[in-house]
């Protein structure tokens, strides 16, 4: 069975700490994350840190967007490293509230000098996880196109990942203009290239019933798509090959039936895919407001993850109500104002009580163990 070999709590300072994603680069481990006031605030932030152990770490930049800066990832080169992030906030339009987003970047040679946040992209192109393959990057973007680009900054279409749904390129494009948008078949998504050249996608969705994830596959030009039913949830999956086998960690549904193991079975966690479906392979301490993990693989069988969790607060081994209150009064002070009238959520516990950025590594030399969903 796999187990985990080291688990470490990377940020616990009484903000609304999440969204993170890790990568190794010119020989050190490199995390991202929001912080924010509450879940989709209007005062995010994103926060780079860097670490030669996994075990200590130091906070290296701050980077700020007009708005709410959120959904930090991670990306490199051999002579480059990219963080990308989207600016959300939210406008009334035709007496509707929606969300409008702008994806933005920021560029380092070394991990300590950045260029300062750029927009990229049209209105309500939500970049999600950008992935390097030969030189070009590639994103499947929040709305379900998948985009490439020769530098990170000027992105193309390449294709449209879901089926239609009725609506024409052009009816999609006027759409953009007022909401960003994400269709019942796709939203966040993460891809990986395999050794004979297919590209998978794999997407959170809004299908009912179950919500289940979806696997789409495309071989070269990556023009045309097949897919999988997933049969199980999973939001914000990110994707990763240790030797033959791929991975996917995401926030699942605790509810459903989860493999015995020795540690208690939060709600985020860590599945082996292929095109038949998904084995369960853990489920890290994890509750609340939780997941949105980044992954990766150095050596085989072995996995390192980055993830957010307020299993501390609603557990009772942290006092959150005093933690909770410090944080909205600072909210409040930092603001000097109360949200706007038309702000859609409301400060509950789960969305604004603090959350913490956990590291693990995983050994999956006895994952076999496992079971399969089908």
């Amino acid at each position: 069975m796999a187990h985990i070999v080291s688990h470490h709590t990377v940020v616990r300072d009484g903000w609304h700490n999440m969204c993170s994603d890790l990568c190794f680069w010119n020989d050190t481990f490199w995390l991202v994350y929001d912080r924010t006031s509450a879940h989709s605030a209007p005062d995010g932030v994103v926060v780079l840190m860097r670490s030669a152990d996994l075990r200590r770490w130091d906070e290296v930049a701050v980077f700020k967007t007009p708005h709410d800066a959120r959904d930090a990832k991670l990306a490199a080169t051999d002579d480059e490293l990219f963080v990308f992030c989207a600016d959300s906030h939210y406008e009334t339009i035709n007496g509707k509230v929606r969300q409008v987003a702008h994806s933005y970047i920021s560029v380092s040679s070394d991990g300590y000098r950045w260029s300062t946040p750029a927009q990229i992209c049209d209105r309500n192109y939500w970049l999600w996880r950008v992935r390097v393959h030969d030189g070009t990057f590639y994103c499947a973007e929040k709305g379900g196109d998948l985009l490439s680009s020769p530098n990170g900054r000027d992105w193309q279409v390449v294709s449209r990942i879901p089926e239609s749904e009725g609506e024409s390129a052009q009816q999609l494009q006027e759409i953009r203009t007022v909401d960003h948008r994400t269709t019942p078949h796709f939203n966040e998504a993460d891809l990986i290239f395999r050794p004979d050249g297919a590209l998978w996608c794999v997407s959170r969705t809004k299908r009912e019933p179950g919500q289940h994830a979806l696997l789409y596959v495309a071989n070269p030009p990556y023009e045309e798509w097949s897919c999988i039913d997933l049969k199980a949830l999973i939001h914000c999956p990110a994707l990763c090959e240790s030797g033959s086998q791929v991975y996917v960690a995401g926030r699942r549904d605790p509810k459903t039936l989860w493999i015995g193991q020795h540690t208690p079975a939060g709600n985020t966690g860590i599945f082996r895919i292929n095109e038949s479906g998904l084995t369960p392979i853990l489920a890290l301490p994890s509750d609340g407001d939780a997941a949105y993990p980044g992954l990766l693989s150095l050596e085989e069988n072995r996995l390192i993850i980055s993830y957010y969790s307020q299993h501390a607060y609603l557990s009772g081994v942290i006092e959150g109500d005093k933690r909770r209150l410090h944080h909205i009064e600072r909210w409040a002070s930092m603001r000097r104002e109360a949200p706007p009238p038309d702000y859609p959520h409301e400060l509950s516990y789960f969305k604004s009580g603090p959350a913490d950025i956990f590291v693990a590594e995983i050994d999956l030399a006895a994952e076999e163990d496992a079971y399969r969903i089908m």
